[in-house]
């Protein structure tokens, strides 16, 4: 399918809205998710449309179509909502519901890690050619992408996906988002006992990733799905310009007073804003959004970090991603010196693959994945 515009107007609702409708007739009926969704202009009908979708579809053990309905439910939900965690519970059971309708073959592992535990899912290939590691970016749930993953397992890979800090029922279990993902990287790769993998990450995971294999060696391969070089810059685009830049200086010279007025003053003009502050801050477990953007100063892949990538490098992007500025794909491109080998791909509009992440096109960006893994094997 191709990207679908103008669904409600308000481009986060529709950017959302696509991502369900990407994974086609299994996770949504396209006619039906239009017709219920174009008329929602704010988040209290956002939930309302959505929660009585997945009602809809767990009564009729429709279990995927639930599970990312009860996902649109809770993303646009804050921390303090009454529904937000049962929102959470509902999409997470249904997709394991999803699973094991599909037949899948896979284990859950909690995995030991700071006192707490990380979630973690492995769908082992019976004729194992390769692992595959992967992670979700920001505030995502693994179960999400295992429609556009699980293929794989039929290609040769077991494939590992993991949440860290921050994620899913990491989150959930105490562990705020960090940007020194190696270290959670690692506790997997020990915890499976892989000598040797392919990470991807997806999303913000596109930072996470590539942090990661800067300083895990086991990581052979790393793919940004898609790129994000500095997740401080990208989180502060969303403002008008003149905001934009008082933000960025107020946070940076620590004028602490001053940045959190400001973005007082934004999270009351835009419903959006307000709810992305919220996520932010409790994902990271800071109190004001200062202290947020402060935290998010941290996610970002300087020369020194780039200089110790010397695995294979895939490095996708989208033309139009309207979250990471195009230039972040350059500026990281640029950086990488010493990889053994770097492979890049910008999606235009003509191939259909321009979004965040080639939402409405994914498909695309799976097969440039597999065949760049292939490749990379073959020169190993």
């Amino acid at each position: 399918m191709a990207y679908i515009k103008n669904i409600t107007g308000i481009q986060q609702l529709d950017f959302q809205i696509n991502r369900v409708l990407t994974y086609g007739e299994r996770a949504a009926n396209e006619t039906e998710i239009i017709e219920k969704t174009r008329e929602i202009k704010d988040l209290s009908k956002w939930f309302e449309v959505w929660s009585t979708l997945g009602n809809e579809y767990k009564d009729s053990s429709q279990h995927m179509r639930a599970a990312y309905a009860y996902r649109m439910a809770e993303f646009f939900l804050k921390e303090d909502h009454p529904q937000k965690n049962s929102m959470y519970e509902a999409s997470y059971e249904n997709f394991h519901m999803a699973f094991k309708q599909m037949n899948l073959n896979y284990e859950i592992n909690e995995i030991p890690y700071m006192n707490s535990k990380m979630h973690s899912l492995i769908f082992k290939s019976e004729n194992e050619k390769g692992i595959l590691l992967v992670c979700g970016g920001y505030d995502s749930f693994i179960e999400e992408f295992v429609p556009a993953l699980f293929d794989f397992t039929d290609n040769g890979y077991t494939v590992i996906l993991f949440e860290g800090g921050g994620q899913g029922k990491t989150l959930k279990n105490g562990l705020t988002f960090v940007a020194d993902w190696e270290n959670p990287t690692s506790r997997v790769l020990d915890y499976y006992g892989v000598k040797s993998c392919t990470m991807i990450g997806i999303s913000w995971g596109g930072y996470l990733a590539v942090r990661a294999a800067a300083y895990e060696k086991r990581i052979h391969a790393v793919v940004a799905y898609d790129v994000l070089e500095n997740g401080f810059l990208c989180m502060t685009n969303i403002f008008p310009t003149f905001l934009r830049y008082m933000v960025r200086f107020s946070v940076l010279h620590r004028r602490k007073k001053i940045a959190n007025r400001i973005l007082s003053f934004l999270r009351g003009k835009s419903l959006i804003a307000d709810w992305a502050l919220m996520q932010g801050m409790y994902i990271t477990g800071t109190k004001t959004p200062y202290d947020y953007y402060r935290e998010l100063l941290k996610h970002h892949l300087p020369q020194r970090v780039c200089d110790q990538l010397t695995c294979h490098v895939l490095l996708l992007a989208g033309e139009k991603d309207h979250y990471i500025p195009s230039n972040q794909f350059y500026k990281l491109s640029n950086k990488i010196k010493h990889a053994k080998s770097l492979s890049t791909r910008m999606f235009t509009e003509a191939d259909g693959g321009e979004q965040h992440c080639q939402i409405g096109n994914h498909k695309l960006a799976i097969d440039e994945i597999y065949n760049w893994i292939k490749s990379v094997e073959n020169n190993l």
